[in-house]
């Protein structure tokens, strides 16, 4: 015994002089906030500081990131705490009358050149796990020291590279002027802080799969803003989302008077109530938000072009040590009030889902079986329950197509996602038709409702429809990929046919042309055994492949793809055109360049580049504007040019380029390089000079609008109907060519905010189109079909421009 108790003294002394001797200076090699901390260096930092005080810290690793760096969150606590995380979660995530221990979770770096972050989260954790014990008696931490690293390293990487011995404060210095694409973005220059709904990035997906196990009472995304601001905290400006409680609005404001209280005694100046609101669901506050937490955005002075210290337009000079500082302050703060307010935020995180008011109550969804299975992943992510209906039932609704009231059938591949669940609030959010608008001056877009988004018919029921059997994104109600032939009838075929109806086929013919096939599609419709096929069709003639094993080609090819294809004994159809005719047109496997540098958006390009990396599968030349140039384009059969500038000499390359019988794709403003040569002219809208608020009249804030499609281009195969996402008021035409997606005459918004003053001058504008250019193509894209990689019903539609030709 008394050899046990000599170890455990012993053991104890060893932890107290571990604790003791914790020195950040001798992991990071600096102090904190003295220099930019490299990724690898912080990792190392949360790992000697769990080894150090093992009883009341844990930390996991929840994943990496696209680039192989580690995603950890520290968990902190008391002893008792620590001890017992699963009880405590389960406590919460399955409301219990003996929850005491409320959760608050830190999230820093979102944006990986907002790196003051970081440095914060490691003062943070270890002042709270060495002086903070009060707290943590009655309070869980769990922080997310890097949301982004990837991002994170691109930035200080170069700031390592380019700064100054001495740290030179001139914003016009080298080190503050970071190079393109900057370190705000991750490895495919997505915006993280916008993705918490869409879940396209592989960090957003891994994260909330912690995040739904936890659900927070409080959480917190710590920002930084641009160099002259001063430090933001809450209450959040309107508008507030109307499902926001007045629990969530008066924590807000306890947010706000605690850290004013703190700063108010250092002499540091703040704002709260303005700029950022509580309304686009897919941020680091406003998503929480709508799954019962508290959701709050920080916002210190600095960013990219702060550096070490940079001299502010008042000539006061912010160095990294201020950053951090404010930054450690707001975060001790938020775990002050927590605890102080620890009862009332376990209570009213149980009661949220009590205080939520529906307008509907149900949505069905139906539609393509591609687009319902992308759909059933993404709310498989976010843990949302979905439900099969009872076929034939009859319900009544408010109909997203029609936009009015209607009677409809339930059918049995329809999906039924209601709001009597523990995420219901975030179905709301995600489905509801339109979003209330408390205010129009909003930070980003007022319209995201997923049918839309999606390309599905939906209804809105007020009633809760019952459902059969709840369905997950492991199982699925339909299997995987649909083959509409009799077994054994492919070994005899003439020629196997699939419709082109969503990203399925085209990843399927991408990997026929990867494999060498000849796969023509079908300029006009045509029926074969009773079934009819729309114009993009693809065929895949036995007797064009003659050097292929067609047959095994298809199977693999078609591997876990949600196809429809079917065969045929003979090349002659019973309507239309049969297989031999020139209105089938062979698809080439393109050579394809997308431009990527200096004047080019960076959010856009990345758009771009997961598209083809992530959702197609396709080999592409990335390449910079001076390039052009340079190399020239003469091994490339298709240019894709983001939004951006690019000088007259490219511009005038490209279009000789085009001319030559090059295909260039444009996005957005790309266009207004090119209006001396090609035949897109804008409709000027005149404007005064206005306050903030008078601009809003001249402005489109994300609004969804119908389009009326020219069904005969290619560009439009797949397509009964488009809803795009406009973001810009800019009315665009083509003086030739065919305006394939338009706004008709007299557009109106079926959801979003739409200015006065522009409402009436959208109609006709052009949303996608084609013309001919000498022996080349021009396509549009004015309104981004890849927005943030979550408008699904643009996917197609870039598909389209690169495979199916208009000649």
């Amino acid at each position: 015994m008394k050899f046990i108790s000599i170890l455990i003294i012993a053991l104890i002394s060893s932890l107290t002089h571990a604790q003791e001797d914790f020195n950040p200076k001798s992991i990071l090699g600096h102090q904190i906030g003295t220099e930019f901390s490299r990724h690898h260096q912080v990792v190392d930092y949360f790992d000697k500081l769990n080894q150090a005080y093992p009883k009341t810290s844990n930390l996991i690793e929840y994943g990496k990131s696209n680039e192989g760096r580690k995603l950890q969150l520290l968990f902190i606590g008391s002893e008792s705490t620590i001890g017992n995380l699963e009880k405590i979660r389960n406590q919460h995530i399955h409301p219990s009358k003996d929850e005491e221990i409320p959760i608050v979770w830190l999230s820093y770096n979102v944006h990986g050149n907002e790196s003051s972050g970081t440095e914060a989260a490691m003062q943070t954790a270890l002042v709270l796990l060495r002086d903070k014990k009060e707290w943590l008696d009655s309070v869980l931490v769990i922080i997310d020291p890097c949301l982004n690293p990837d991002g994170r390293d691109r930035y200080v990487n170069f700031y390592r590279q380019y700064a100054s011995f001495n740290n030179n404060p001139n914003v016009e210095s080298i080190e503050h002027q970071e190079p393109w694409p900057g370190g705000r973005f991750n490895h495919y220059l997505f915006d993280l802080n916008r993705d918490w709904a869409w879940l396209t990035q592989v960090e957003s997906q891994q994260r909330l799969k912690k995040y739904n196990q936890w659900l927070p009472h409080v959480h917190v995304d710590v920002h930084e803003q641009g160099i002259n601001e001063n430090y933001y905290f809450p209450p959040a400006a309107e508008p507030y989302h109307e499902i926001i409680t007045d629990w969530q609005r008066e924590f807000q404001e306890l947010i706000g008077e605690n850290h004013s209280r703190h700063f108010d005694a250092n002499n540091w100046l703040y704002f709260s109530k303005e700029i950022f609101d509580l309304l686009y669901p897919s941020y680091g506050d406003t998503y929480p938000m709508y799954n019962g937490a508290i959701g709050m955005t920080f916002e210190q002075a600095g960013s990219g072009r702060a550096g070490k210290s940079v001299i502010l337009a008042n000539g006061d000079t912010l160095k990294l040590t201020d950053r951090v500082e404010h930054h450690v302050t707001a975060s001790l703060s938020t775990v002050e009030v927590s605890f102080k307010n620890r009862r009332r935020l376990i209570q009213e995180f149980q009661n949220f889902t009590k205080n939520i008011t529906y307008n509907y109550k149900s949505y069905v969804l139906s539609g393509d079986l591609y687009k319902i299975n992308s759909l059933l992943d993404l709310l498989s992510q976010h843990d949302i329950k979905v439900r099969s209906p009872k076929e034939g039932t009859l319900i009544k609704g408010w109909s997203y197509v029609s936009q009015k009231k209607t009677t409809y059938e339930l059918k049995s591949n329809d999906l039924i996602v209601s709001v009597d669940q523990l995420k219901g609030p975030m179905v709301k959010v995600l489905f509801e038709p339109k979003a209330f608008l408390s205010d129009s001056l909003t930070y980003d877009i007022t319209a995201w409702s997923l049918p839309y988004a999606f390309g599905l018919n939906a209804i809105a029921s007020e009633n809760l429809i019952p459902g059969e059997k709840e369905l997950s994104k492991t199982e699925k109600n339909h299997s995987t990929p649909i083959y509409l032939m009799p077994s054994g009838e492919y070994k005899t075929a003439f020629a196997y046919v699939c419709k082109w109806n969503s990203m399925e086929s085209a990843r399927f013919l991408e990997r026929l042309l990867s494999a060498g096939a000849n796969v023509k599609y079908a300029l006009k419709a045509f029926q074969l055994k009773g079934e009819n096929y729309t114009p993009g069709t693809l065929v895949i003639a036995r007797g064009e492949n003659p050097e292929l094993n067609i047959d095994s080609l298809i199977i693999q090819a078609s591997k876990g793809l949600a196809i429809e294809m079917s065969t045929c004994q003979t090349g002659y159809v019973e309507k239309g055109n049969d297989f031999g005719s020139s209105s089938y047109v062979k698809i080439e496997s393109p050579s394809i360049g997308l431009l990527a540098g200096d004047g080019i958006s960076p959010l856009n390009t990345g758009e771009v580049w997961y598209f083809f990396e992530q959702h197609l599968g396709n080999p592409f030349l990335m390449l910079r504007p001076n390039d052009v140039l340079n190399r020239g384009l003469a091994n490339l059969d298709v240019l894709i040019v983001p939004e951006g500038r690019l000088t007259a000499e490219i511009s005038e390359a490209i279009s000789l380029w085009v001319d030559n019988g090059g295909r260039l794709i444009l996005f957005g403003s790309s266009a207004d390089n090119f209006m001396d040569d090609f035949s897109i002219e804008m409709n000027e809208i005149e404007e005064e000079e206005l306050s903030e608020r008078e601009e809003l009249s001249y402005m489109i804030t994300g609004a969804i609008y119908n389009c009326e499609i020219e069904n005969k281009n290619p560009l439009s195969f797949g397509y009964d109907s488009y809803y795009t996402l406009r973001q810009s008021a800019s009315n665009y035409q083509l003086k030739s060519g065919h305006g394939v997606f338009e706004l008709a005459k007299d557009a109106e918004p079926v959801s979003g905010f739409v200015g006065s003053k522009i409402k009436d001058k959208q109609g006709g504008a052009l949303i996608a189109g084609q013309e001919r250019f000498g022996n080349g193509t021009v396509t549009y894209f004015m309104d981004n079909p890849l927005f943030r990689g979550f408008w699904h019903s643009g996917l197609l539609m870039v598909a389209n421009a690169i495979y199916l030709s208009n000649d």
